[in-house]
C-alpha cells in the first residue's frame, strides 16, 4: 500500500487542479490526504473560499473519491468563531486531520489565534499538518510551529517540508524534531515533500531526506522513524505536474530508502504504515 500524506485541489500559484487532475497523476498511490487549496491561497478571490465552505466543498469531493482522505482547512487569521471547525468535525467525521498554512495566511505559527484550533484537534485526537517554510521565516518557520507545539504536547503536529529550504533549513528542524523526542516537549511528525527537490526536478541522491530517516533511527528514545510519512505535495511543483514524473519521483525515494537501509519494513512503514496509524484509517 501506498499513502501520499500532502497532496491539493484547489486553486493556486501553480494552477487551478481539479480532483481528477491529481488522480490521473497519483494512480499508483492507494489513498492520499487531500486539503483544498481554494481555502488555503487568497491571492486568488474568485476562487478564495471561507473556512466552512472550502472544507464542505472538500467533503463533496472526498465523496465522489473516496481515494482522497480530506483535511480540514483552518482560518485563524479571518474566523471570528472557531466553533465553525467544531461543528463542521462534528457533523463530518470524514476530516482526519486540519491542515494549518501559517505562510499563506501571514500568521506566525505560535500566534495566540492558533489556539482554538489546537484545543478543537486535542478534542477530535486530530493531528494537524502544517506547512513548515523556511527556518527564518517569520510566518512559517519549524521554530515558531515547535514553540506553538510546545503548548499542545498531546496533539500530533506534521512539520510538512521540514522546512522548504537547503540544507541548513532541514538540519535544523532535524534538531528540533530530535529535541522534541528526546526531552518530550512536543509530539511532532514529518513528511518529506520538497526536502530533496527543486523546482523542476528532484535531487536523486536524497541525502537530506536519508539524513532524516538516520537521524530517526537511533535517538536517545530509540527508534522514532513511525514519525516520518511519505508525501509529495503533488500537484504543487513542476516536478509533480505529470504521471510520469510523480512515479519517477516515488520509484526514486524506494531505491534509495532500500539502497541505504536495507530495511523492506522501513519502508513499507514510511509509505503507508505510519501514516494510516497516525491518522487512524
Amino acid at each position: 500500500m501506498i499513502i501520499d500524506s500532502h497532496t491539493h485541489i484547489g486553486n493556486s500559484n501553480w494552477g487551478d487542479f481539479s480532483p481528477e487532475y491529481l488522480l490521473e497523476i497519483i494512480q499508483e498511490v492507494d489513498y492520499a490526504i487531500c486539503s483544498n487549496l481554494n481555502g488555503i491561497d487568497a491571492a486568488f478571490p474568485e476562487s478564495f473560499k471561507r473556512e466552512l465552505d472550502c472544507n464542505l466543498e472538500m467533503i463533496d469531493i472526498t465523496r465522489k473519491y473516496p481515494k482522497l482522505k480530506p483535511l480540514a482547512v483552518c482560518q485563524p487569521n479571518i474566523s471570528q468563531d472557531s466553533n465553525t471547525m467544531r461543528n463542521l468535525l462534528e457533523k463530518y467525521p470524514d476530516f482526519i486531520g486540519l491542515k494549518i498554512h501559517p505562510e499563506y495566511m501571514r500568521l506566525p505559527a505560535d500566534n495566540e489565534k492558533y489556539d482554538k484550533y489546537l484545543e478543537i484537534a486535542r478534542e477530535f485526537k486530530k493531528p494537524c499538518l502544517y506547512h513548515s517554510g523556511h527556518i527564518k521565516s517569520r510566518f512559517s518557520s519549524p521554530v515558531l510551529i515547535y514553540k506553538k507545539a510546545q503548548e499542545f504536547p498531546d496533539v500530533p503536529i506534521i512539520l510538512g517540508h521540514l522546512s522548504t529550504g537547503p540544507k541548513e533549513c532541514h538540519q535544523k528542524a532535524i534538531e528540533i524534531l530530535l529535541d522534541s523526542i528526546e526531552n518530550e516537549k512536543a509530539n511532532l511528525y514529518v513528511d518529506i515533500s520538497w526536502i530533496d527537490f527543486a523546482f523542476e526536478r528532484i535531487n536523486e541522491s536524497l541525502d537530506d531526506t536519508l539524513m532524516l530517516i538516520k537521524s530517526l533511527c537511533s535517538t536517545k528514545k530509540g527508534n522514532q522513524t513511525f514519525r516520518i510519512l511519505w508525501g509529495s505535495d503533488a500537484p504543487v511543483g513542476a516536478f509533480n505536474h505529470t504521471r510520469k514524473s510523480y512515479n519517477y519521483n516515488l520509484e526514486i525515494f524506494k531505491n534509495r530508502v532500500l539502497e541505504y537501509f536495507e530495511d523492506e519494513k522501513l519502508l513499507e512503514n514510511l509509505l503507508s504504515n505510519n501514516a494510516r496509524k497516525l491518522y487512524g484509517f
